[in-house]
């Protein structure tokens, strides 16, 4: 029987509205709206009895076939199926009120807001703003080198640089704490590029001098190069690596490549491309292990400009650092040429020690050094004295004396430059074998008695 009633739809519960909306656009009508729309409408009123139709339209645990068998759906004929579900609804309100409500936008989007577009999500790490200024930034060595990062060490051959990789990787292996700083402890892998048994003699050193001559058994050597720019060398890396922590129980924290030159695979250093393939697969690396990748690397022929090859590797770096040796000293100075996200720690000089390994077979004493983590003020070294050997302080002060001299124009012979040597105490009687050592290595221009520096003979 027909209860078709002239209503003002927006008189209309909003529960009572959204189920005619649903059911006339063929989406499944909800319980819940259907039971408010019930209890919103007059008893026994014709919007009462369409809440009760829509009720019944309700799709609960039973097989939704019946929809179809009573022609509410179809996939077939979907504009056949909507005429008949209007149907339903015009037997309890007229045309004009059902095509009323269907226009109404307002309502329906109110009711049924628009949903905005999905934008595709980035997988780039996307942050807003200063979000996350006051992170912890972790260290593998704090202050030195940064967590999970990519850091190098340079200088020229005989400047200690693969003691000092050595001493940070056995800090690192047995977390004690390295020139006062804080360390993370784990498992550390050093691949031995070059050195032969020169890497093992140096942990044993340090295992003298540090660990009460007990073996670092979270310090694992590759006894071969490794070369970052193939893709199968990495997946060994990465294999290497889940050993170690499958047998020894810590997490690596440290990789070591010594050197860059050895474990650069034939390629051109001096290539940004070549150098781009290392830098991937050392970040590839790191990345995969969480571990800091420290890798030692040669100065190039002028000292000043940094270290070899291209400079698409210093760019990519964490943090760089500068070894060299204090003079004819056995000391190494440390100096920060780049950390990216921190303070650069000062620069400091660090003694070396002697360490007596063991007697070879021929009974002769077999040594290695160590480097003792006390940092101290750097000994200057006149920079026309730098890198000369077997210098002594007489040879330093008679230097000074001449440059001294000269850069103010007064006069500079052997005589006056001995008188200065005796006024600072110094007993002059190999004065003249100072001056040949001077003069031969090319510090010194010597003109009968006259003494000219060489770089102002030079101009």
């Amino acid at each position: 029987m027909t209860l078709v009633v002239k209503e003002n739809v927006s008189q209309w519960p909003d529960a009572l509205f959204s189920c005619v909306y649903l059911w006339i656009n063929g989406r499944p009508v909800k319980k819940e709206q259907a039971e408010i729309a019930i209890s919103r409408t007059q008893p026994d009123s014709h919007l009462s009895s369409l809440a009760i139709k829509m009720r019944s339209m309700v799709i609960g645990n039973e097989d939704p076939g019946w929809l179809v068998e009573a022609g509410y759906w179809s996939d077939k004929d979907p504009e056949k199926a909507r005429e008949n579900r209007k149907a339903v609804v015009l037997e309890f309100i007229d045309q004009e009120a059902l095509q009323e409500a269907l226009s109404d936008g307002d309502r329906i989007n109110k009711l049924f807001p628009p949903e905005k577009p999905a934008v595709k999500r980035s997988r780039l790490p996307l942050s807003i703003g200063s979000s996350g200024f006051d992170a912890r930034q972790d260290f593998a060595i704090k202050g030195y080198l940064p967590a999970n990062s990519l850091c190098s060490i340079y200088g020229p051959s005989g400047s200690y640089k693969s003691f000092l990789a050595v001493s940070w990787a056995c800090h690192i292996a047995t977390g004690r704490a390295w020139a006062g700083r804080r360390v993370v402890s784990g498992a550390v892998m050093y691949v031995v590029g070059e050195g032969g048994v020169g890497v093992p003699r140096r942990v044993k050193a340090w295992e003298m001098a540090y660990n009460n001559d007990r073996p670092v058994n979270t310090l694992y050597l590759v006894n071969r190069p490794v070369f970052p720019v193939r893709d199968s060398e990495v997946k060994e890396v990465l294999i290497a690596a889940k050993q170690i922590q499958a047998e020894c129980g810590q997490k690596i924290e440290l990789i070591v490549f010594d050197t860059l030159a050895r474990c650069f695979g034939g390629s051109d250093e001096n290539d940004a491309r070549d150098m781009g393939a290392f830098i991937e697969g050392c970040d590839h690396i790191k990345r995969e292990t969480g571990a800091t990748v420290l890798v030692v690397h040669h100065s190039g022929k002028d000292e000043a400009k940094g270290a070899r090859g291209s400079s698409a590797f210093r760019a990519a770096l964490d943090a760089e650092f500068n070894v060299k040796r204090e003079g004819d000293a056995r000391a190494l100075v440390l100096s920060c040429t780049k950390m990216k996200d921190s303070e650069e720690p000062e620069r400091h000089a660090y003694d070396l020690r002697t360490a007596e390994l063991f007697h070879d077979e021929d009974g002769e004493l077999v040594t290695s050094l160590t480097v003792i983590d006390r940092p101290r003020e750097v000994h200057e070294v006149e920079p026309a004295l730098e890198g000369l050997t077997k210098l002594t302080d007489n040879h330093v002060s008679l230097w000074q004396s001449v440059r001294s001299r000269t850069a103010k124009g007064d006069p500079c012979t052997k005589a006056i430059i001995k008188d200065d040597l005796r006024a600072m105490g110094i007993d002059t009687k190999n004065f003249h074998r100072w001056l040949a050592k001077l003069e031969k290595e090319g510090v010194i221009s010597i003109d009968g008695e006259r003494i000219s520096p060489v770089s102002e003979v030079s101009q």
